[in-house]
């Protein structure tokens, strides 16, 4: 199933040692899932996880293998974790035993593997999904005051970036990179006792934290795009009109007076300017763009309304078809 396990968010539980249990006795009270014990399918879901965010062909059969396979796993440490009420809203994170620390990262680990669906067509819903889950990760972060208090409902409309927020942007980014480094360096060593074994699984959920307020923003930013073309597909809405660009004359731009001389001489027919004077028509053109908008457009002209000026020019006219025939004096091109 693809849904949320509703009792997740109340899977809080005692202190115990997970290395003395395998998934296989665990399950006899849930259901015979797996062989594996629990460390080693939380370890396969991380492993997937790697290979869906580099993964260069997600619409091809192994791709959606993945996906399927990975929401599986997910699901089944999820029911595991549950089952053993590892997390309480009571505890501090001194009390949780260092095996434990790392399947804080379950709900974050669900909502990455959906927001990462292989079905477009059900985007909307798989990235609803995802971030309730990604929702349910920050509260027990938060809880263990692994993560501070962040607004889920902020996206590009109502948070843009901007310089007063850009900085703080960039900082989290340095930050994120160099828990990734930590990470892969303290993984590495030959000699990983309790303590850094718990210093690895605190970055890896601090880091977790950091990409889940990111990708809940991504979302929310997402969202609204999505549910505009479900509209369109539905015939809600009809799909927005490109807007008339009027076409510009032909010229060719020159960098100097010295070019326009040179380019006007070969090609009378198109308009030469410099680049400051094509700057300068540029400008004077948007002023006066600005300073018209305002102002209140003439009454329009009847086309039936004969004045004194298109009176005379009718006679006019008149008396000088009077006086040339069609096509008198044009001998020029004559052959």
């Amino acid at each position: 199933s693809s849904g949320i396990n509703a009792e997740y968010g109340q899977h809080y539980f005692k202190q115990i040692n997970l290395s003395s249990y395998t998934h296989h006795v665990m399950c006899t009270q849930i259901g015979d899932l797996s062989e594996e014990t629990l460390p080693q399918l939380f370890s396969t879901a991380r492993k997937n996880l790697l290979n869906i965010e580099n993964h260069d062909a997600r619409t091809s059969d192994g791709y959606r293998v993945l996906i399927d396979t990975t929401i599986e796993t997910l699901e089944r440490v999820s029911l595991v974790v549950g089952s053993l009420h590892l997390f309480s809203e009571n505890e501090e994170m001194d009390e949780v035993s260092t095996e434990s620390i790392k399947f804080l990262l379950t709900s974050a680990f669900q909502g990455f593997t959906h927001q990462h669906h292989y079905d477009y067509q059900k985007r909307r819903s798989y990235l609803l999904i995802a971030r309730e889950y990604y929702k349910d990760f920050h509260h027990i972060c938060e809880v263990y005051k692994l993560a501070k208090p962040f607004e889920m409902n902020l996206d590009r409309m109502n948070n843009p970036v901007t310089q007063n927020n850009r900085a703080e942007k960039i900082q989290k980014a340095k930050q994120k990179k160099e828990l990734e480094e930590k990470i892969a360096v303290l993984e590495k060593r030959d000699d990983i006792d309790e303590e850094v074994q718990r210093d690895i699984y605190i970055s890896m959920v601090r880091l977790w934290v950091m990409r889940c307020e990111d990708e809940v923003y991504n979302i929310n930013s997402e969202l609204p795009i999505l549910e505009h073309m479900e509209k369109m597909r539905n015939g809600e809405i009809a799909p927005l009109k490109p807007p008339k660009v009027k076409a510009m004359k032909p010229f060719i731009l020159v960098k100097s007076e010295q070019q326009k001389r040179v380019f006007g001489a070969g090609y009378p027919s198109l308009p030469t300017m410099t680049l400051d004077e094509y700057y300068d028509k540029e400008l004077k053109r948007i002023v006066d763009e600005q300073n018209n908008a305002d102002k209140p457009g003439p009454e329009p002209e009847d086309p039936d309304e004969e004045t004194e000026e298109s009176l005379a020019k009718a006679r006019a006219w008149d008396e000088y078809r009077d006086t040339h025939k069609r096509g008198w004096g044009n001998r020029h091109n004559r052959s």
